[in-house]
């Protein structure tokens, strides 16, 4: 997945904001010859967090791969789905997404090198050494751009976090979901933390990754 929080300033006021983009692979479909075989599904999750409005405002979609509809790149950061996009061009990120109650149109610039989560990247998820996925992280990203509602753009700016993560296998059986954070610090710092939760109660495996303002 590719996943970006963060934080918005609209006429000098607070708005959070969140988009995710999913990509699973769908087993047993590599010998159907048709072009409608699911191959990949692609799922993205958007929403705008508001203090005026007093509730979270949220749209999301799925589709299978396929058609110039619905499309994730591979080597690149380049994904699309009935509209909504996520992709990288030169080294600025751009979110392009038209929700039911909302648009947002922003530019992500890296300010900081990428930060690899776990040992050089490789992040463990469990006590077997294949619970894990690759996963590194693009925190302090400088966020400048539009947010539309009740049809009236406004100029934004802010700062994300940006995270990429990929895994053939990701929980241990006895795990039942996780807790997450990533938190870009007020001098520069960075601190991402996490717990697996154990099915029945309690932490089956935790870790996390704390980067100071000066590397």
């Amino acid at each position: 997945w590719w996943y970006v929080t963060g934080w918005l300033e609209v006429d000098g006021k607070p708005l959070g904001f969140q988009v995710t983009f999913f990509r699973s692979r769908v087993s047993g479909q590599d010998a159907n010859p048709s072009r409608f075989a699911p191959q990949q599904i692609l799922i993205a999750h958007a929403a705008l967090s508001d203090p005026a409005r007093g509730r979270l405002l949220h749209d999301q979609r799925v589709s299978r791969a396929g058609f110039g509809l619905a499309e994730a790149a591979v080597g690149e950061a380049k994904v699309t789905l009935d509209g909504w996009r996520f992709e990288q061009r030169g080294d600025t990120f751009h979110v392009d997404i038209a929700a039911r109650e909302f648009r947002r149109d922003l530019a992500l610039q890296p300010t900081q090198a990428p930060l690899l989560q776990g040992q050089d990247g490789y992040s463990r998820k469990g006590p077997k050494s294949d619970s894990a996925s690759y996963y590194y992280t693009l925190p302090h990203l400088r966020v400048s751009g539009t947010v539309t509602r009740d049809r009236s753009a406004r100029p934004v700016t802010g700062e994300a976090w940006l995270d990429r993560e990929w895994s053939s296998q990701y929980m241990e059986p006895e795990a039942e979901g996780w807790d997450w954070t990533g938190i870009n610090l007020d001098d520069g710092a960075a601190l991402m933390a996490f717990r697996m939760r154990r099915k029945g109660g309690g932490t089956l495996w935790a870790g996390g990754t704390i980067r100071s303002a000066n590397g």
